[in-house]
C-alpha cells in the first residue's frame, strides 16, 4: 500500500515500479468516487481490462507460472466488495504469484470495511511517502530544469508546495527554464492553483472572506495563523470565518487550544499570497503588529512590523537583532535563527547583511539543523580570508563526519585570526572553543585542555563559550589525569549548558566504573530547542551504559533513538558509537542478521575522526569475537594496533579493547605478542583504581598464563578477576568473565568447577536476555559431561513477544515503533523474524495464531 498527500509522487513511484517489473503482467485501474458504492465495481475494471470473462479474480488470474501485479489508484474510493476480494485472493493462491498495490490518500478514511486504516495495518508493505526537505528541493529542480538554484528560492519552493513532489513540478513548469537560471527568481504560482481556489471558493468571494483568507495567509514566523488576529478582522461577521473552514479552506490546527489557524490546501495559501498587493501586506502587517502589541506579545509585533517593511529600515534590523541575541542566550536557536534572517533582510549595509546571515546560521548549527545551515553556508565561498566563514564551515562539515574539511578549515581560521592581528574576543573563543570540539574528535585530551583554556581565556563575560569550554575540558582531563573536575554550575546557568555538563559527567562517570550515576545524568533529558545534538552524545553514551549495566532492551532503545536522530538532523559523526552498541546488543541476543546488519552501516574511511575510527574497529573486533572470526577478527585488532601507534587512545576507562584483541591473539598462537599488549595496558592502568578495566585485563593475562604452562597461577589470576568484577554492579561484563573462565577450566578437564562456574555464567547471560551466550554456555556444559541437556526451544526473545503482542492487538509498524522505542526498518526485521519461526505469512495470521495461544 502506498499513501500520500495530493502530489506526494505516488504516480511517478508507481510509473517506476510498473517500468522496473520485468516478468510480471501488469494491469493497472483508478477507483471512481461515483462508482465507489457499487459493489465489485473495482474487480470489475481489472477483469475487463485483462480481457477476462471470469466472475472472480482467483479464477482469473491463479494460473501455473503466473505472475500478475494488479495496480488500484485511488483505493479510498474502492468499493468495500473488491478490496475484500482482493485481499483475500493474494492469500488463498495456489498456483500463480499475484502482487497487489494500492495507492490512496493518506488523509482518506475509504468508504468500508475494510478502512484505509485498516488496509495499512493488513498490507504486507506499506509506504507512507513523506515530503521533500529544502535539499531535495534543490536536487529535484537540478534533474527537472537543469538549474542550480539557491537554498532560498528552493526553500520558497518548499514553503508553498509543502514538499510535495508533484506541486513542485507544477511549479517548477509553470516557469521556462531560462527563469529559473536567474539568481533570486519571482516564484510563479500555477494557473491549476489559481482554478482550484476558485473552485473552493465558490460564490462565497466577498471583501471580508477576502480580508480573513488573507489575514489568514500572512507570512509569519510558522506557517500558521492566528484564529485571535483573524476574529479580531472579522469583527462582528464571525459567520465568514465559520463559512472558510465548512468551504475546507482552513481548519484549526492542533494544538486547539491555542487557537491557531491553517490553510487545508499548502496552494490556496501561495494563491491568496499572489493577489496581495505590498502596500495591502504592509498595512495588514501593522495592523498585525499593533494587534499584538497592545497584548503584550513584543515578539510576535516585532515579527509583523519586520514582514510589512517595504526596503531597508535599520531600526527594526537592529530590534531584531537584539531579539535574535536574546533567543540565542536563551538556548532557543530556532527562533534565534529566523530573527537574525530576517534583521538581514531589511538591513541596507552590506557588511552588516553578512554578519546577521552568518549569525542565522551559526544559530541553525546549534538548533542542530545541519541540512540547512549548509545549504545557507554554501552561499559563502570558502575561499575567502574571513576566519569566521572558514570557522562556521569547519564546524558544519565536523558534524557531518567530514574530518579532512573540517580540520582545513578551522585550522585556517585560526591562522587567519593570526595572520590579521584580529583579537576580537568574540573571534578567537568561538574558534577556540571550535578547535576544543575537534579535539574531542581527534581524540587528543591534551589539546582538549589547551583550547579550552584559550576558549576561557578570551570568552567574555556571561558568554556561553565559557562554561561549555569548561565542560568539554573535564573530558580531557578524566582522561589524562583520572581526575573529575568542574562539575559545578556557572551562575545563571542555563538549561543548555546544565545539559552540556549532564553529558561531560555522564561520560567520565562511565569511564570512571561508576555507570549508575552515568545512568542518572545521561538519562536527564531537557526537551529544549538547542538540545538535538547534545542528546545525540548522551544516547551514545547511555547505551554504552546500560549494555554494562545489562539492560539491553533500554539500550537498544537509545541507540534506535539515536540513529534516528543522527539520520534526520544530518549529525553523522557520532553514528559509530550507536552502531557499535547496536551491533553488541544484538550479537549478545543471538539477533546475527541485525549485528550484522549494525555492522555493515560502519563506514571506516580515512577521512574518519579517529572517534569513530575507534568506535568501529572495537565494534567490529567485538562481533568478530561473538561470530569467532578470526579473519575479521584479525583485520580489527591490527587496525587497532596501528591506530594506537598512531593516535594514543590507550587512557585507562575510555577505549577498553585489549584484552579482546589479546583473547585472539592468543588462540591464533601469538602468546608473546598478547603477553606484550597486556603488559602496557596493564602498566597504563595501574593506578587508575578501575577495577572493571583491571578484571578484564586480569582474565586476558589470566589466559596468556595458562597458555605458559602457568596454569595454577593462571587460574588464580581468574578467581582473582571474577571475584573482582561480582563487586561492581556490571553484570555484562560478569557474565563475559565468567563465560572465558568456564570455557579454559572445561578445556583443562576440570569438568566440575567448569560445570559451576559456566552453570553461574549462563545464570547471569539468562538474566541479561543474552540467548546466543545462554545456549553456548549449555553447549560447553554438555561438553563437559555436566551439565543438563536442555532442548533449544526456538521461542521467542523477549523483543520478538513485544512486538508479536502489539502486531497482534492491531498496531502498525510505525505505532509499534513508537511504542518500543525503535525503528521502523528494526520492527519489520523482527516482524519477519516472528513470521519465520511461527511459521505464519501475514498479520491476520498471527493474530490469528495468537489469539489462539
Amino acid at each position: 500500500m502506498l499513501t500520500g498527500p495530493h502530489g506526494a509522487g505516488k504516480t511517478e513511484l508507481l510509473q517506476d515500479l510498473l517500468a522496473n517489473s520485468q516478468g510480471w503482467t501488469s494491469y493497472r485501474v483508478t477507483s471512481l468516487s461515483w462508482r465507489a458504492h457499487q459493489p465489485g465495481a473495482v474487480v470489475e475494471f481489472l477483469l475487463n481490462r485483462a480481457g477476462k470473462q471470469s466472475v472472480d479474480l482467483l479464477t482469473a488470474f491463479d494460473k501455473p507460472k503466473s505472475s500478475v501485479l494488479l495496480v488500484i489508484d485511488d483505493a479510498h474510493w474502492a468499493d468495500e466488495a473488491s478490496l475484500r476480494e482482493l485481499f483475500e485472493v493474494t492469500r488463498s493462491l495456489k498456483h500463480a504469484r499475484i502482487a497487489v498495490v494500492l495507492t490512496a490518500l493518506d488523509d482518506a478514511n475509504g468508504v468500508g470495511e475494510p478502512s484505509m486504516a485498516q488496509l495499512r495495518d493488513m498490507a504486507d508493505i506499506h509506504v507512507g511517502l513523506p515530503p521533500y526537505d529544502v535539499d531535495d528541493v534543490r536536487a529535484f529542480a537540478l534533474a527537472h530544469v537543469g538549474a542550480h538554484i539557491s537554498p532560498d528560492t528552493a526553500a520558497k519552493i518548499h514553503s508553498i508546495t509543502g514538499g510535495r513532489p508533484g506541486l513542485i513540478k507544477e511549479v517548477l513548469d509553470a516557469g521556462s527554464a531560462d527563469h529559473w537560471q536567474v539568481v533570486d527568481p519571482r516564484i510563479p504560482i500555477p494557473r491549476s492553483w489559481h482554478a482550484a481556489f476558485r473552485r473552493r471558493l465558490g460564490d462565497n468571494s466577498s471583501p471580508r472572506m477576502r480580508l480573513v483568507l488573507i489575514a489568514a495567509a500572512l507570512k509569519q514566523e510558522e506557517e500558521v495563523a492566528s484564529g485571535h488576529f483573524i476574529d479580531y478582522l472579522a469583527g462582528d461577521d464571525q459567520d465568514v470565518v465559520e463559512k472558510a473552514f465548512a468551504l475546507g479552506i482552513l481548519e484549526r490546527a492542533m494544538p486547539s487550544e491555542n487557537h491557531v489557524v491553517n490553510f487545508v490546501h499548502p496552494t490556496d495559501r501561495a494563491v491568496v499570497r499572489s493577489l496581495l498587493s505590498p502596500s495591502e501586506s504592509h498595512r495588514l502587517h501593522q495592523k498585525a503588529a499593533n494587534f499584538y502589541r497592545e497584548r503584550g506579545q513584543e515578539s510576535a509585533a516585532l515579527l509583523h512590523e519586520a514582514l510589512g517593511v517595504q526596503g531597508t529600515d535599520e531600526d527594526i534590523a537592529l530590534a531584531l537583532n537584539r531579539y535574535g541575541e536574546e533567543r540565542a542566550a536563551g538556548g532557543w536557536w530556532r527562533s534565534a535563527a529566523d530573527a537574525f534572517q530576517m534583521a538581514a533582510r531589511v538591513t541596507e549595509d552590506p557588511a552588516l547583511v553578512r554578519e546577521r546571515q552568518l549569525s542565522s546560521i551559526e544559530a541553525l548549527v546549534s538548533a542542530s539543523d545541519i541540512p540547512q545551515a549548509r545549504q545557507y553556508a554554501d552561499a559563502f565561498s570558502p575561499v575567502t580570508g574571513d576566519s569566521r566563514v572558514y570557522s562556521l564551515r569547519g564546524h558544519i562539515a565536523m558534524h557531518e563526519g567530514r574530518r579532512s574539511e573540517s580540520v582545513d578549515l578551522i585550522t585556517r581560521a585560526w591562522a587567519t585570526l593570526e595572520e590579521d592581528g584580529n583579537t576580537s574576543p568574540q573571534d578567537r573563543a568561538r574558534v577556540a572553543s571550535r578547535q576544543a570540539l575537534l579535539s574531542l574528535l581527534e581524540w587528543r585530551p591534551e589539546q582538549i585542555i589547551s583550547w579550552a583554556e584559550v576558549t576561557d581565556r578570551w570568552a567574555v563575560p556571561g558568554s556561553s563559550m565559557r562554561p561549555e569550554a569548561r565542560y568539554v575540558a573535564m573530558i580531557g582531563t578524566a582522561a589524562t589525569t583520572g581526575q573529575v573536575t568542574g562539575d559545578q554550575s556557572f551562575p545563571g546557568e542555563t538549561p543548555v549548558l546544565a545539559q552540556r555538563r549532564d553529558m561531560a559527567v555522564g561520560w567520565v562517570a562511565l569511564a570512571q566504573d561508576d555507570p549508575v550515576y552515568a545512568r542518572q545524568r545521561l538519562s536527564r533529558s531537557r526537551y529544549i530547542d538547542s538540545s538535538e545534538r547534545i542528546d545525540l552524545w548522551m544516547d551514545a553514551w547511555l547505551a554504552r551504559c546500560l549494555i554494562v549495566l545489562g539492560e539491553f532492551q533500554e539500550a537498544q532503545r537509545a541507540v534506535e533513538r539515536g540513529l534516528a536522530r543522527a539520520e534526520r538532523f544530518g549529525i553523522h559523526f557520532l553514528e559509530p558509537l550507536l552502531l557499535w552498541s547496536g551491533s553488541q546488543i544484538a550479537s549478545l541476543r543471538g539477533e546475527k542478521e541485525l549485528a550484522n546488519s549494525y555492522a555493515s552501516r560502519l563506514v571506516i574511511s580515512s577521512d574518519s575522526f579517529p572517534i569513530q575510527r575507534i568506535a568501529s574497529h572495537i565494534a567490529r573486533l567485538q562481533l568478530a569475537n561473538v561470530n569467532n572470526d578470526q579473519v575479521a577478527a584479525h583485520r580489527a585488532g591490527e587496525a587497532l594496533e596501528e591506530m594506537q601507534a598512531e593516535i594514543d587512545f590507550g587512557h585507562p576507562g575510555f577505549w577498553v579493547w585489549e584484552h579482546i584483541w589479546a583473547n585472539h591473539l592468543v588462540i591464533s598462537g601469538r602468546i608473546d605478542e598478547a603477553d606484550a599488549l597486556i603488559s602496557r595496558a596493564e602498566e597504563r592502568n595501574a593506578g587508575s583504581g578501575l577495577d572493571s578495566v583491571t578484571a578484564r585485563l586480569a582474565v586476558a593475562r589470566a589466559g596468556i598464563m595458562v597458555q605458559q604452562g602457568k596454569t595454577e597461577a593462571g587460574l588464580a589470576v581468574y578467581d582473582d578477576a571474577v571475584d573482582l568484577i561480582s563487586t561492581l554492579h556490571m553484570p555484562t561484563y560478569q557474565a563475559n568473565m565468567l563465560y572465558d573462565y568456564g570455557r579454559t577450566l572445561r578445556r583443562l578437564g576440570r569438568r566440575r568447577r567448569a560445570d559451576e562456574v559456566l552453570g553461574t555464567a549462563q545464570e547471569v547471560f539468562a538474566a541479561l536476555g543474552a540467548h546466543e551466550f545462554v545456549e553456548r554456555c549449555r553447549r560447553e556444559r554438555r561438553a563437559s559431561g555436566l551439565g543438563s541437556r536442555v532442548r533449544q526451544s526456538g521461542e521467542l526473545t523477549p523483543q520478538e513477544e513485544e512486538i508479536t503482542k502489539l502486531v497482534s492487538a492491531g498496531a502498525t509498524n510505525q505505532e509499534v515503533a513508537q511504542e518500543l522505542y525503535l525503528s521502523p526498518k528494526t520492527v519489520e526485521y523482527h516482524l519477519t523474524r516472528v513470521y519465520r519461526k511461527l511459521g505464519v505469512r501475514t498479520r491476520n495470521e498471527l493474530a490469528a495464531l495468537m489469539n489462539s495461544r
